[in-house]
């Protein structure tokens, strides 16, 4: 089995801690350990090669992570984003047809390792008897920032894009549903296969990508344009009838926002506030990074300090949602700043 690794990302959610040079899945937060090191490590037991696909200005970065992690690997250099439909793609136009791909994003945190091999592992089964398998986690509450998966067992009965809070609850009450978590296994002559029949111009326009990177060792921007930008779940994923699903029960998260990180760092990486002092306030309640100064907590509880040489970040716990909004105006008003 080879692991193919999505390396996307901008930096929006965790900004300024994360910026298009350096987004979240490479900040070294995790034991000395950047997410994308994580992924690597808990996969090189099952799997016995490792494609990165990544955008040109990390090719590097994400190679030299992934080396001083112990990875041998290939690396394609994408020099424009254009979605994971085109992203697998080309991982599987650069694979051997009859090898069974395990595409994961780059920016997860597992907390139960022994559940999650158990997930791969009937995952691998179904995409060595020709399925295309996404991995679905039982929701822990209505969230509407995910995709859901209407199952019954292993048999997707519909997607569902992020809905609103009321469809939301009403799916966690069902048991029915799950979260999207991402995560694929399959073959790589199968998932060209359903691109060539339900989304032919992606299979096309990366065909002839793949083509010119197998030549040549590199993809033009124009090759790379041309490869319409759309989902692995709109392309394949919600038309293709060799689609199964396995659930899952492991702890799972995207680290998509600061709240996020917090739990995740005080809950399975000892994280302490070394750098910064409380009077009268929780050190246990409040996230503060930063080194070049001390920072101090007073009378305030619940809060994220973020403190990077371009820019102070103060938030209180609970309105990560609005790092979006500030993102888009630091986008128009500080772009030097991203």
């Amino acid at each position: 089995m080879q692991h193919v690794i999505l390396c996307g990302g901008s930096g929006t959610r965790l900004w300024p801690l994360s910026n298009r040079q350096t987004p979240k899945q490479l900040l070294s937060l995790f034991n000395g350990h950047s997410l994308l090191q994580l992924t690597y490590l808990r996969n090189r037991e099952a799997c016995e090669s490792v494609l990165a696909i990544a955008g040109a200005a990390q090719a590097d970065l994400i190679s030299q992570q992934l080396l001083s992690a112990g990875a041998t690997l290939r690396c394609i250099a994408e020099p424009a984003g254009r979605n994971t439909a085109a992203a697998i793609a080309l991982a599987a136009f650069a694979s051997d047809p009859g090898t069974v791909l395990l595409i994961t994003p780059s920016d997860h945190l597992i907390g139960t390792p022994d559940l999650y091999n158990e997930t791969i592992s009937a995952a691998r089964a179904l995409a060595e008897a020709g399925h295309i398998v996404t991995i679905g986690l039982r929701p822990a509450y209505p969230e509407t920032g995910y995709g859901y998966i209407h199952h019954n067992g292993n048999e997707v009965l519909r997607f569902v894009e992020k809905p609103g809070p009321a469809a939301a609850a009403e799916m966690l009450q069902s048991g029915d549903y799950l979260w999207n978590s991402g995560i694929f296994c399959c073959k790589a002559e199968v998932i060209l296969d359903e691109l060539k029949l339900h989304a032919p111009d992606i299979y096309n326009a990366a065909s002839k990508a793949a083509a010119a990177l197998l030549r040549t060792g590199s993809i033009s921007a124009a090759a790379m344009m041309a490869i319409p930008s759309t989902s692995i779940d709109y392309a394949v994923m919600e038309k293709s009838a060799r689609v199964k699903v396995v659930p899952s029960a492991m702890q799972w998260s995207d680290v998509g926002s600061y709240e996020a990180l917090s739990e995740a760092l005080t809950e399975h990486y000892a994280y302490s506030n070394q750098q910064a002092v409380f009077i009268e306030s929780d050190p246990k309640n409040s996230m503060v990074i930063g080194k070049d100064k001390l920072v101090a907590l007073v009378g305030v509880d619940n809060m994220v300090v973020v403190d990077t040489p371009g820019a102070l970040l103060i938030m209180q716990k609970g309105k990560g949602q609005n790092i979006k909004q500030l993102h888009n105006w630091v986008s128009e008003n500080r772009p030097e700043l991203l």
